[in-house]
């Protein structure tokens, strides 16, 4: 009886023979985890808050910053939903107004450049209730994170060579070299 190996059952077996071959010598080539000498904590991680030692009333403004500005935030994202249903609604329906339409993308982008003023007025705001060291503080902590892919980087998502990750199953495939290749 002759058995019969398919490529990609000869090719799986290669690469567990390597993964097999090759996972001792990188596993005795990575450092062993470095512990603070015996008798001594390791460093704990502060978070930017404590970082800043805030005094107890600036982290009641802060909180109510952060209230007042959520409520605004709920209140542009509501006024823009409605906006949005109503442009839906004339834009299906073929007798639609052109001076109704008109008015709504004026009201849209009155909205978003109101949202832009309110934002540079409510930055100033919030720099005020901070000392001058601690938005030294501040500027520092945020510095390392610029360039960097994520939420903190404000690279996320943003195109190619910027924390891009384009989304879907196997999306690393199609950049693979051998992606093509016809075994």
């Amino acid at each position: 009886m002759k058995i019969r190996w398919n490529r990609t059952a000869g090719l799986v077996a290669a690469a567990l023979f390597l993964a097999a071959l090759l996972m001792p010598a990188v596993l005795a080539a990575q450092d062993p985890p470095t512990s603070p000498p015996p008798g001594q904590k390791p460093p704990a991680r502060m978070l930017p808050r404590e970082a800043l030692g805030l005094t107890p009333d600036q982290e009641k403004a802060i909180g109510e910053y952060r209230k007042a500005r959520m409520e605004e935030n709920r209140a542009f994202r509501e006024e823009m939903r409605k906006s949005r249903e109503e442009m839906r609604g004339l834009a299906q329906d073929p007798k639609a107004d052109q001076k109704k339409i008109d008015g709504l993308i004026d009201k849209q982008a009155r909205l978003r450049a109101d949202r832009a003023k309110a934002d540079f007025r409510n930055r100033a705001a919030f720099e005020k209730m901070f000392t001058p060291e601690q938005l030294e503080k501040m500027k520092a902590f945020r510095a390392r994170f610029e360039g960097r892919p994520g939420p903190a980087g404000r690279g996320w998502h943003r195109g190619p060579g910027r924390g891009y990750r384009p989304m879907g199953p196997y999306r690393h495939f199609r950049r693979h070299p051998f992606y093509r290749w016809r075994w």
